[in-house]
């Protein structure tokens, strides 16, 4: 029991794992890579800056999934795009409408730029979520 308590006291008790935020990233094109971001605030969403957590993946056929841990259970969106090219960035055309293949969390659609945050938001819970996007 005083090894139970010490450990504790200590801060070496067994951490509790964090959810697994889970996605199924659909894409038509082949090759390249999937670049996923995550954010927790609508502005840093809104700006596309200082994402929670991210990944580069590569596309493994016309559904990819990707895996991240080490979030907290809380309200996040993703944002997403098929690197296609190999750059490490989002390709525009001249007139600065994207050229790869992108999308954000529930499918979310934006008229002049990006979704709000509310409307690809999605929860984690402390058992983590599994959820799906399609890039376009």
């Amino acid at each position: 029991m005083k090894m139970a308590i010490a450990a504790m006291v200590l801060g070496l008790a067994t951490p509790v794992a964090a959810p697994e935020l889970r996605l199924d990233v659909t894409t038509r094109e082949p090759g390249g890579s999937i670049a996923v971001a995550v954010y927790r605030d609508a502005d840093s969403f809104r700006r596309g800056e200082g994402p929670v957590a991210s990944r580069i993946v590569p596309r493994t056929g016309p559904v990819t999934a990707v895996v991240l841990t080490g979030l907290a259970p809380g309200r996040y969106a993703v944002a997403a795009f098929h690197d296609t090219d190999g750059n490490g960035d989002l390709t525009l055309w001249p007139f600065g409408l994207p050229k790869e293949a992108y999308g954000f969390s529930n499918d979310a659609r934006g008229r002049f730029g990006p979704p709000t945050f509310e409307a690809a938001a999605i929860d984690l819970p402390p058992a983590g979520t599994h959820s799906a996007l399609a890039l376009r």
